[in-house]
């Protein structure tokens, strides 16, 4: 237990002042979705869409500019980020799959970055964009998934599962390739996190991977309960 209250405590302060600010933004959007009425049927919601790519762009021009990009750290291959850009298959898929999957894998991700973190404070603002937007707009559709009645079915839950499996299995090939990092499939990360508490690789990436099931099952439940009492 103190162990784990180590992990809060080590939190730095930007990180908690940037997580606050953040979940406030959601906040506010989301009762604004909530009074307006918004939906994908009308245009203002598919500005969300493009969101993850303006941060995406954003982060990418400025690293390049100001010479700290690298093939190790500022590709868009971290989980997160993955997930945030894939909003574009709004435009092409059924809402209701999508979202299944950002009511899983947004809401884990969201909550796994803003709980514990790979910052430290010192970061250049863009890098501060970049994590603390996708996270904010990963919790952002995942609740909003549950303002236009999303209920969790036990095919969205295999489902998540299957696609969160297939894109650490994807990046853990493409870390093999170029040797990379991303998702921390060789290596834990540093800052205050939980990671930190868990033994070495691989036992700890069959750990987190364990937590995020057992997230995903905590969620589902929860989905089908809150679905239970509404009906």
């Amino acid at each position: 237990m103190n162990s784990i209250l180590s992990v809060f405590s080590d939190l730095p302060q930007s990180h908690i002042v940037a997580t606050c600010i953040t979940l406030i933004i959601v906040g506010v959007l989301l009762y604004l979705q909530l009074i307006n009425n918004w939906s994908f049927s009308k245009k203002s919601i598919y500005a969300f869409i493009l969101i993850p790519f303006a941060i995406e762009i954003v982060f990418q021009c400025f690293a390049l500019i100001d010479g700290t990009w690298s093939f190790e750290s500022s590709l868009p291959l971290e989980f997160s980020y993955i997930t945030s850009l894939s909003a574009i298959t709004y435009l092409f898929f059924n809402h209701e799959k999508i979202n299944g999957w950002f009511y899983f894998a947004g809401i884990w991700s969201a909550t796994a970055a803003f709980l514990n973190t790979i910052m430290f404070g010192t970061e250049p603002w863009y890098i501060f964009l970049r994590y603390y937007g996708h996270h904010g707009i990963l919790l952002f559709f995942g609740l909003r998934s549950l303002f236009w009645s999303f209920r969790p079915k036990l095919n969205d839950y295999l489902r998540s599962i299957v696609l969160t499996t297939l894109i650490l299995s994807f990046v853990h090939i493409i870390n093999s390739l170029i040797g990379t990092n991303y998702m921390f499939t060789y290596s834990k990360p540093n800052g205050a996190n939980f990671s930190q508490l868990m033994p070495e690789w691989p036992d700890y990436l069959i750990l987190i991977l364990s937590l995020g099931v057992f997230y995903y099952t905590v969620l589902y439940f929860l989905g089908k309960k809150s679905s239970i009492i509404k009906s």
